[in-house]
């Protein structure tokens, strides 16, 4: 069973999905080696059954296994928006199945056998390209639902205050006192919890491309 955690995201481990036990014991020593955390797949069909909402951490996959193969597995987690790291591992990595791997945004490909050094390697890698992701996801989340708390006239005035426009020149624009529109400024500063000018717009600058 797959634990989310409060933030609604699910515990981050190791998907390791492999139908060849020996290999799967090797996987397994060597990401408990580290203390990490882990689950173990026969088949990438009961992968892909799973609760896959909020998945987090890495993929470690054979190529070639009974029913959906390792490509067919990436094929179907891209379609459902699903973006972890891939390590692929296979005995027969046939340039076309290499190819369309890194194609797909495979993390990384290794023949069996493979140097459990650097699988390893690739796996805390991939481990923590995924915690990046979701800081930056979750971060861009609170600023959109800080940038939600603005008035349409305090998106106004930050808009001013982006365009590196003077207060007065704002509050002219806008048919409003200075002083009002050093109000909202404030305001606007308060609801973004920016500490500085500089720190307001680099926020802005953070959520345009969000906003896109």
């Amino acid at each position: 069973m797959i634990h989310a955690n409060n933030s609604g995201r699910v515990e981050s481990k190791v998907y390791l999905i492999d139908d060849d036990p020996v290999i799967t014991f090797l996987l397994v020593d060597l990401v408990e080696s580290v203390g990490l955390p882990y689950a173990v797949f026969t088949d990438a069909a009961s992968f892909v059954q799973q609760d896959l909402s909020g998945l987090a951490g890495c993929i470690v996959t054979d190529v070639r296994m009974p029913g959906m193969s390792g490509l067919e597995l990436q094929e179907e987690l891209r379609q459902q928006g699903i973006d972890l790291p891939i390590i692929f591992i296979s005995s027969y990595p046939e340039v076309p199945s290499v190819v369309r791997a890194m194609r797909g945004g495979a993390l990384d490909f290794f023949q069996k056998p493979f140097s459990t050094q650097r699988v390893l390697d690739r796996i805390q890698d991939g481990m923590r390209i995924d915690k990046a992701r979701a800081d930056m996801q979750t971060r861009a989340r609170e600023l959109g639902e800080r940038m939600a708390l603005l008035t349409p006239r305090e998106r106004e005035v930050l808009e001013g205050v982006f365009e590196g426009k003077l207060t007065k020149t704002i509050a002219h624009e806008l048919g409003i006192s200075q002083r009002t529109a050093e109000t909202y400024r404030h305001l606007i500063m308060q609801k973004l919890q920016a500490g500085s000018i500089a720190e307001l717009v680099r926020l802005t600058m953070e959520f345009m491309p969000a906003k896109n």
